[in-house]
């Protein structure tokens, strides 16, 4: 409300005006929009209704007089006695950038506490654990004047990241929200039935009802998801349930609805998924461990409404080549033991894929083991089948017993170990076994696994799995590349002398200082009998 003195000075400004009708009304506006903001009166209002469940605040029973509402976001509007009654709109609303990020190393549990972890742009994991993600983003209920009705996080995944749907949870403005509805379609898990996710409460599951989820959750085939949130009141979701193609529903809002939510407030989405097999190993640009994600809000389910954004999870592995000290020839036959810290208490268990010498992180007892409606194989699945002879192979390998686990690997007749599906850090081989004819190595052997890694080839029949001590193409092995953190480990031949201050020295020294002290005696006692003889 305007002070009695500016209403003055505003007059006097209109007399100054040759002729009303040149008046520049945008110069008026101007200059009383001015006058109110520096010397206006802030109302005390007898009546403020705020509701943060609703997009409207009321100012109800207003004293006589020229107002000018404005908001933090520049929305503004003028009451007056021939408008006492106006709606505002900010028009400058606007959704924020959507954000997703991962947990930066694998772990179990996330989810339980997530404020604990870090997340980032990328992360890093064994093949077989569980990945944490989280998407966010800021929520608004316009988009310039255009009311939302819903919004919908469209997730496109590598095809070497399956999600674990039953881990998603919901949250909009900190609170949960606990009713969720599932439907698979496309080539996977298609039942052509809804499914409830989240917490129903105690509602039995025969009385629920699909208008009242608070989410919903569509999966489109094996690389596709997306969630949907109602952003208005009494919504009702209409389609085919049974429809495989793809995805069908449409959700229904009656007009002039309210919002559930506050008119700015932040969503965020989490959920684990697990990474496959299939892999691809190494800081690579052909990685198929991506996620991308965008928004809509206001346009067709499968159209932006925003800008994507992308995370990255980088499995890695180890490539060692077993070669003679002096003549640098590939040695077959050295057995290793493989363990993730230096105390060698944590073995890292593997399992022998189709080609010889090529190992890949076992799956058993894996985070992801028990992973529900995995889609894919997991590594014992992908080789350890009957028909090509990898069941027969894991067997062997296992010893019979296909319960227990090995963190063994051996070199073949090119010298070459993989080991694939490894997260970064460091590792310690251990040599169980030298090659026939040459010492085995003392000390476990470290590799440090990260981005900073090299091509390392071998030459293999990709249909018998047998590789070659050769290093070109010869019709019957083809190369085979993989970026890999790589070490040479070498052996001598002969007699091995002790080394310092091993087992070798002691017993030497133990028996020489015997020795010596026996021929001391020795030379004593003659000397004495030698003197009584005389």
């Amino acid at each position: 409300m305007l002070k009695e003195n500016p209403m003055q000075n505003f007059w006097e400004l209109q007399r100054k005006l040759k002729r009303i009708k040149e008046t520049n009304d945008s110069e008026l506006i101007e200059y009383l929009t001015k006058l109110v903001l520096e010397d206006g009166v802030k109302v005390a209002f007898t009546q403020e209704q705020k509701n943060v469940q609703s997009p409207k605040i009321e100012f109800n029973n207003l004293p006589y007089g020229y107002y000018i509402i404005t908001s933090s976001l520049g929305a503004a509007v003028t009451i007056d006695s021939s408008a006492p009654n106006a709606e505002i709109i900010d028009k400058n609303q606007k959704p924020g950038v959507i954000n997703k990020q991962v947990v930066t190393a694998a772990k179990e549990d996330v989810m339980e506490t997530p404020d604990e972890y870090t997340f980032g742009d990328s992360s890093t994991a064994n093949i077989g654990d569980l990945v944490t993600y989280k998407i966010s983003f800021n929520a608004t209920n316009y988009d310039g004047d255009q009311i939302i009705k819903y919004y919908q996080v469209n997730d496109v995944k590598g095809d070497a990241i399956w999600a674990e749907f039953d881990s998603f949870t919901v949250k909009v403005g900190g609170v949960e929200l606990k009713k969720g509805y599932y439907l698979p379609v496309g080539d996977v898990d298609n039942t052509g039935e809804w499914k409830w996710l989240g917490d129903w409460g105690d509602t039995p599951e025969a009385q629920r009802n699909r208008n009242d989820a608070d989410w919903y959750l569509v999966h489109l085939g094996y690389d596709q998801f997306r969630i949907t949130i109602p952003w208005l009141k009494n919504h009702t979701i209409e389609g085919d349930d049974t429809v495989e193609k793809p995805g069908p529903y449409t959700l229904k809002f009656p007009e002039n609805i309210e919002s559930k939510f506050a008119a700015q407030t932040t969503v965020e989405i989490m959920y684990e998924a697990a990474v496959e097999p299939t892999a691809k190993i190494g800081k690579t640009s052909d990685t198929n461990l991506y996620n991308t994600v965008y928004l809509s809000w206001v346009t067709p389910h499968d159209v932006f409404s925003g800008e994507e954004d992308r995370v990255v999870t980088t499995t890695y592995g180890i490539g060692l080549i077993k070669e003679d000290s002096v003549t640098r020839e590939n040695l077959q036959n050295a057995i290793f033991e493989i363990y993730s810290d230096e105390a060698l208490e944590n073995p890292v268990y593997v399992i022998p894929t189709n080609i010889e010498g090529v190992y890949i992180i076992d799956s058993l007892n894996c985070p992801s083991f028990a992973i529900s409606g995995l889609a894919s194989e997991d590594a014992r699945e992908l080789y350890g089948k009957e028909a090509d002879g990898g069941k027969q192979r894991l067997l062997d390998y296992l010893g019979g017993d296909l319960t227990k686990q090995k963190n063994q690997v051996v070199s073949q007749i090119n010298g070459r170990i993989v080991i694939l599906g490894l997260k970064d850090g460091d590792y310690y081989l251990v040599e169980t076994k030298a090659p026939d004819g040459y010492n085995a190595l003392k000390k476990p052997q470290k590799v440090t696994v990260s981005d900073d890694s090299a091509t390392f080839t071998i030459f293999a029949n990709q249909t018998t799995g047998e590789v070659a001590d050769i290093q070109q193409t010869d019709g019957i092995h083809s190369e085979i590349n993989y970026h890999l953190s790589t070490i040479i480990v070498q052996n001598s031949k002969g007699e091995e002398l002790p080394s310092t201050g091993g087992t070798g020295t002691f017993w030497m020294i133990t028996i020489g200082t015997l020795m010596a002290i026996g021929f001391a005696v020795f030379l004593i006692t003659h000397k004495k009998m030698s003197v009584y003889t005389d």
